[in-house]
């Protein structure tokens, strides 16, 4: 027969101790993972972003029509975007926003909030689309008149 040695084993007053230390470490890290929870919303927010320009592109090039990918003219009430056949209203995609973004600010201002791709690939007018997390973090896209696109810190 077995006997059990109680030296040998936790007590409950150590095992509540250590289940203590752990949620008052826990609650110590809630803030930080806020936080790294809303830069990383903020970067696949702008990743999806230039994504669906580059998408926007290719339709242009390879249909050989204008393709307009259409930003939200009244954020934050209205946090989608769609991509569409200029001058037309059938949707090819339409993408919400994350809601940890609180702004999106173009630079210079865009007729109908619209970045136009032509046939060949270019757009009509280049522009800086800069989104704003809770925490004021900035993502810039940076549109250039060639059609390129690039994130910008």
């Amino acid at each position: 027969m077995m006997k059990f040695n109680s030296q040998n084993s936790f007590s409950l007053i150590e095992l509540l101790i250590v289940i203590a230390v752990i949620g008052i470490l826990a609650l110590l890290a809630m803030p930080a993972l806020k936080g790294f929870q809303s830069t990383l919303g903020l970067n696949g927010t702008v990743r999806d972003l230039v994504s669906d320009l580059r998408l926007t592109q290719q339709l242009a090039i390879s249909e050989q029509v204008e393709y307009c990918l259409s930003l939200p003219d009244d954020f934050p009430s209205d946090r989608k975007y769609q991509i569409l056949k200029c001058d037309q209203v059938d949707v090819f995609k339409e993408k919400l926003v994350s809601d940890g973004i609180i702004g999106i600010t173009i630079i210079p201002d865009l007729s109908n909030n619209d970045i136009r791709y032509n046939p060949y690939g270019a757009v009509r007018e280049s522009a800086q689309i800069i989104f704003t997390n809770s925490y004021n973090e900035i993502k810039t896209v940076d549109v250039r008149p060639s059609g390129f696109v690039k994130i910008i810190n």
